[in-house]
């Protein structure tokens, strides 16, 4: 279930217009017989009484094919546009630090570099979220430790 609530439009009304819009039917939207509009509901002021009309908006529609697409979350269009960052990047530094800020860890370049250094070395103990940049990065640290070397 989910509630929307607007403040009503009458200059001095504290009232409310709330209505629920979770089993909206953006295929089969209603009209409204007053006036004739494609509407979900006909919710009043919880203080005046003032009708109004929620109608549908927000469709994004194909130009050829006049199909609506479907929509995103914006955490999903902020994840996509890290990992394209990341595959576009070409500097191995800083496609480490893009992959570290794309899984959301807090490990420095250098700390990822150090670790693995370690690692390849004595085979020590890495965390789960290193051993998924080691993992992920061998390529990118494998350079960095030959830039160093």
């Amino acid at each position: 279930m989910s509630i929307e609530a607007h403040h009503c439009s009458i200059e001095g009304c504290q009232g409310y217009v709330v209505f629920e819009n979770a089993d909206f039917d953006f295929n089969d939207i209603p009209t409204d017989f007053k006036t004739g509009l494609h509407a979900f509901s006909n919710p009043k002021c919880t203080e005046c009484g003032k009708e109004y009309l929620v109608v549908p908006h927000y469709a994004v529609i194909d130009i050829k094919t006049d199909e609506i697409i479907k929509s995103a979350c914006i955490t999903e269009y902020e994840r996509r546009e890290r990992e394209r960052k990341y595959d576009a990047e070409t500097d191995a530094s800083l496609r480490i630090m893009n992959y570290i800020i794309r899984c959301g860890y807090t490990y420095t370049v250098s700390e990822v570099i150090a670790s693995y250094s370690r690692y390849k070395e004595t085979g020590c103990y890495l965390s789960h979220t290193m051993k998924d940049c080691v993992r992920n990065l061998k390529d990118e640290l494998e350079e960095m430790l030959a830039a160093i070397s």
